[in-house]
């Protein structure tokens, strides 16, 4: 099977500081999501999924969590003694080049190497997405393509650094690769996943490493002509994850009963570390509609149009709407939210109503008291 030559690589730091409020102390990949996943666990799902058996996670910083999460992999049934998953953690010395996007290309071109792949899918970190990337390596080696670049038709987006704005023509060879910054209009986006030939990836990695912009997508802009590259249109959901603004927003779209149904495909299931937990439990004034309520949570208040992570607890007579809580949150007694996010193990409540809007939600740091 093809699927046994192809390796894939997830680089789990991408555009961290986009969200510096939740990644101060995690990567990008660890960020909560959707109420009991990680941002990672669509990636390393869509890999496995489509066969691929020997994934390599690129770690640079505040990696602690991901190492927690992701364990030996045996949740993604990556735990093998051939293969499996791989975590490539931080040169320590012996490398004079010290940027961040130098040492985890680096180390991406190390990985490559002990692998016997001829195909290499590469994943960013902030996109969520439910892709088929069986038919996308298909695609890629029917067209004998060096590089296969998935996208969409979407909005511009706000922060994503790497994302690539595509003309293709009617057989989907892309004629040019610009940078989306810079583009004032929608279009032809990609979303953080890429399919090379082996060749093709140490070669653009390489030129990459003696850049003086080692950023992937910019060589890969540079290399359209050199290279036969392509591009993958997928139609379904992607989820940007570039800012707080837009953590919110997706977050909140998947309220849509459509939307869950096509990011959460029972065909391609997402895969994610399983927590033993007591059922929800909901007290006699509980009032709950159209929410995304996880286990563990106790809810004795109101709850509505919002997404509560595992163990939350909304006490008697508190109001939380349009609110994103992430684990271990706890709302005090006759206190209301509305348009809040908030991290881990906050402890949020009092006489004044905390409200940020649709645009702009209210942040609560991980572990935040935030009461009278």
């Amino acid at each position: 099977m093809i699927y046994s030559k192809t390796a894939g690589i997830i680089f789990s730091n991408s555009n961290d500081k986009a969200l510096k409020e939740f990644t101060a102390n995690r990567s990008m990949a660890s960020l909560p999501f959707a109420g009991r996943y990680r941002l990672i666990d669509f990636a390393i799902s869509n890999l496995v999924n489509a066969g691929i058996q020997n994934v390599g996670v690129i770690t640079n910083r505040n990696y602690n969590s991901l190492l927690d999460h992701l364990g030996s992999g045996l949740f993604w049934d990556l735990d093998r003694k051939s293969g499996g998953l791989s975590i490539v953690p931080p040169f320590i010395g012996g490398n004079s080049k010290t940027d961040d996007e130098l040492d985890c290309i680096l180390r991406a071109i190390e990985y490559i190497k002990r692998r016997n792949c001829e195909y290499v899918v590469a994943c960013e970190s902030g996109f969520v997405a439910n892709l088929d990337i069986k038919k996308i390596v298909e695609a890629h080696i029917e067209k004998k393509a060096d590089v296969t670049l998935v996208y969409r038709e979407t909005e511009r987006p706000d922060k994503f650094a790497g994302t690539l704005k595509l003309k293709v023509d009617k057989d989907e060879k892309v004629a040019s690769a610009e940078n989306a910054l810079l583009s004032k209009t929608g279009g032809k986006l990609t979303i953080g996943v890429h399919v090379f030939t082996r060749s093709a990836f140490n070669d653009i990695l390489s030129t990459a490493l003696n850049s003086e912009n080692p950023a992937i997508s910019e060589i890969i802009s540079e290399k359209t002509g050199k290279y036969r590259v392509y591009g993958y249109e997928h139609k379904g959901f992607v989820g940007v994850i570039d800012s707080r603004k837009s953590y919110f927003e997706t977050g909140m779209e998947l309220l849509d009963k459509e939307v869950r149904d096509d990011l959460f495909n029972k065909e391609r299931p997402i895969y994610t570390k399983t927590k033993d937990d007591m059922p929800t439990r909901y007290g006699l004034y509980s009032d709950v509609s159209n929410s995304i309520i996880a286990d563990g949570c106790i809810i004795d208040g109101t709850v509505k149009n919002s997404v509560l992570f595992r163990g939350v607890r909304v006490k008697r007579g508190a109001v939380v709407e349009n609110c994103i809580l992430m684990q271990g949150v706890e709302v005090r007694e006759n206190s209301t939210l509305k348009y809040v996010t908030s991290d881990k193990n906050a402890v949020i409540g009092g006489k004044a109503p905390i409200t940020g809007t649709n645009r702009k939600a209210f942040i609560v740091k991980k572990n935040q008291v935030l009461t009278d």
